[in-house]
């Protein structure tokens, strides 16, 4: 009796071949995306360093030495930048996660002594980048910047012990180094909830696969889909119909979690959300991130057969999509390759459009692109939903 059991289990779970792919194909997948993603952020030596700006005044050019200690970094990639708006224009788009710019008579500007109007070397973050990383490059640029000073130090053979070490004294006294954070002037860094929300956010919102494709599909099982057939209405409006109400439980979605990050959070103990002039841009956001959720949705609920088959696609689908799109692991530890994929993520359009918004605190011009292309993405989807739906709609 046992292994009649047995054997019926065995061939109930052989038939089910979507269970069976979550089992085996979903681990496998996301042990590739996770590995190729954290590599750099876990591993040793790292082929894909993260990018640093470095840019100097013509009149330190000429210093090799002093060339020399910037130009490696340690646990960076430094790119040369012929001007600072050259540099701050690659910030702005992502290229770099930081700057670092020396000003003129630099190595003057070391032996001097340091007031309120001195020059400073200045290092510039992106808006988005962790407090964890903005320590380690702040830390690689003292190092390189003390190295270099203790060496022009002991170049000097006519000084006495005594003489050396009041130098030394001195120049740890000094604070030769500014830091400053681009595109985010009401405060200095960004903080876990505004990375957290707007990411778990976009997570929610493209799960509203399962509601879409469990109604349509009982839907058509019960010949509702036939019967809409007979209403003298276009099958383009019966689609509408069913986007417009979770264009609303998004919203209300998308309220909801905003609100608890500006407001529940800092009753925990956390920081706060916090909100700037340009606000208002996520209500467009947030409807094209819908849309696009939506239609997605939308799409695999034409195509399949069975809800289980929707529901492991559909589940399948949100997960790679939130693993290579900077969801589950932010694409700045990411190497450069996993960063030209996540790039093709819908969700990572969405997380980089809150992130223009909230973080670097981008009008239109910032966080307009990816507005339109989550619109694009979501007509396209539309369209094809539209074509399959007709095909389910007609009366054979």
């Amino acid at each position: 009796m046992l292994f009649a059991v047995i054997k019926k289990e065995l061939l109930l779970v052989s038939r089910d071949i979507h269970a069976l792919l979550v089992l085996f194909l979903l681990p496998i997948v996301f042990i590739l995306i996770m590995s190729l993603a954290l590599q750099d952020r876990m591993g040793g030596e790292s082929k894909d360093r993260p990018a640093v700006g470095l840019w100097m005044a013509a009149d330190n050019h000429d210093n090799g030495e002093l060339i020399q200690h910037f130009q490696q970094l340690e646990g960076v990639r430094v790119e040369n930048f012929e001007s600072p708006a050259e540099l701050t224009r690659a910030l702005q788009q992502g290229a770099i996660i930081a700057g670092v710019m020396l000003p003129a008579r630099f190595e003057k500007i070391i032996q001097a002594p340091v007031t309120e109007s001195s020059e400073k070397l200045r290092v510039l973050y992106a808006a988005t980048l962790p407090g964890s990383m903005r320590r380690s490059i702040l830390g690689a640029v003292r190092q390189a910047l003390g190295a270099y000073q203790v060496n022009q130090l002991f170049k000097h053979d006519d000084l006495t012990e005594t003489e050396r070490q009041q130098r030394v004294d001195h120049l740890l006294g000094k604070s030769l180094v500014v830091t400053e954070t681009l595109g985010a002037e009401t405060q200095s860094q960004p903080n876990s909830v505004q990375q957290s929300v707007p990411a778990w956010l976009i997570f929610a919102m493209f799960f509203v696969v399962l509601p879409i494709s469990t109604t349509l599909l009982t839907e058509r099982q019960q010949g509702t889909l036939h019967r809409l057939q007979t209403l003298p209405v276009p099958r383009s409006y019966l689609l509408i119909g069913k986007l417009i109400p979770y264009l609303g439980i998004n919203l209300i979605q998308a309220a909801l979690m905003l609100l608890v990050g500006i407001h529940l959070v800092p009753l925990l103990t956390g920081e706060g959300l916090q909100l700037n002039g340009q606000s208002w841009l996520l209500l467009p956001l947030i409807i094209a991130t819908s849309l696009s959720a939506i239609s997605f949705a939308l799409l695999i609920a034409t195509q399949a057969k069975t809800t289980e088959q929707a529901t492991t696609l559909g589940g399948i689908s949100n997960l790679i999509l939130a693993a290579i799109g900077g969801i589950m692991v932010p694409t700045f530890v990411m190497p450069e390759l996993m960063q030209q994929i996540a790039a093709l993520s819908p969700m990572n359009w969405a997380l980089e459009g809150f992130f223009s918004i909230l973080l670097r605190q981008g009008g239109w011009a910032m966080a307009g692109p990816e507005i339109l292309k989550l619109l694009a993405f979501s007509g396209c989807l539309f369209l094809l939903s539209l074509h399959s739906y007709k095909g389910l709609t007609e009366i054979k």
